[in-house]
């Protein structure tokens, strides 16, 4: 396979995109402490799962690349600690928007084909990843316009 040709922009986007990943898998941790129903923890670890596989899919296109992946942090801040289940859901939310910017980065910063793919189903999974977390709460409007959008 030969190696992918990307501009700073794309790789300083998906190091973006990459670590926007490790938060939220660690955000999914800490909110999985406060699912008090069964079809939030399913729904949580499920979202954990999809997070690993692109994390690992875009450390092995940056290494492919010949970049080094971001690690991730020990810990991340967050804007409000949870107490419940409800602010849980509110943080996953956010966490999920936070990937969903970084993953459009990424479309806007590249041409390559493998690579605008990973991205806009990374994008597309985290968005509606959020709007069922919005339904779960019942927040309205449970759909946002665009994606990614700062």
């Amino acid at each position: 396979m030969s190696k992918p040709q990307l501009s700073e922009q794309a790789v300083s986007a998906l190091q973006r995109a990459l670590r926007a990943e490790h938060a939220a898998i660690w955000i999914h941790g800490l909110a999985g402490a406060f699912a008090s129903e069964q079809r939030v923890d399913s729904a949580v670890a499920e979202a954990v799962r999809k997070h690993r596989q692109f994390r690992e899919t875009t450390e092995q296109l940056l290494q492919e690349a010949g970049i080094k992946p971001a690690p991730a942090e020990p810990a991340y801040s967050v804007p409000q600690q949870p107490t419940d289940q409800t602010s849980a859901i509110r943080l996953l939310i956010t966490a999920e928007h936070d990937c969903t910017i970084g993953w459009r980065s990424v479309l806007e910063t590249t041409e390559v084909s493998r690579l605008r793919r990973h991205a806009l189903d990374a994008l597309t999974t985290a968005s509606a990843r959020a709007t069922r977390w919005r339904i779960t709460i019942g927040d309205q409007p449970a759909v946002l316009a665009f994606p990614g959008r700062p």
